[in-house]
């Protein structure tokens, strides 16, 4: 059981996860690709440095007793990026891609959830309500963008 505050969280592990993730699909996208899966990576790579801005953009503008917050009895660890999730079959398979995107998504939306379970003050639950549906509306977007560019 950890005790944290919403200032840590935010700037030492959830600013810090997008910029992993991001660093993650660059190296990978260092490699011979198709190119729908190109395009698909560098949208991601995008999306993810985006969130990592937004982030500490986020930091530097918000009420100071949403910071302050301390979470008491976080349960679940904050999730690492796995880099062997992007595999040799992301280079040339489009839905192996987007899964591998689905699965550094999903810990982060299953933290906040946590997260908003935890929180008995409704400013701090309603951010980290607001940023798992942003992952969740983010995760939706790159389907839908897979999905057309299948159809090139």
């Amino acid at each position: 059981m950890r005790f944290e505050q919403t200032r840590d969280i935010l700037q030492h592990q959830v600013a810090p996860y997008h910029s992993t993730v991001s660093r993650l699909y660059e190296d990978f996208a260092e490699q011979e690709m198709t190119p729908r899966n190109r395009l698909m990576l560098d949208y991601l790579i995008d999306h993810e440095r985006h969130l990592a801005l937004a982030i500490h953009d986020f930091i530097a503008e918000a009420p100071e007793n949403t910071l302050d917050y301390w979470f008491k009895g976080i349960e679940i660890p904050f999730p690492v990026p796995d880099g062997n999730i992007l595999t040799d079959a992301c280079r040339t398979d489009l839905d192996q891609l987007v899964g591998a995107a689905i699965q550094y998504k999903k810990p982060l939306i299953d933290f906040y959830d946590h997260l908003v379970q935890q929180c008995d003050e409704s400013e701090t639950a309603d951010l980290f309500q607001t940023l798992k549906t942003q992952e969740e509306k983010g995760m939706k977007r790159f389907i839908r963008q897979s999905q057309g560019l299948e159809d090139l």
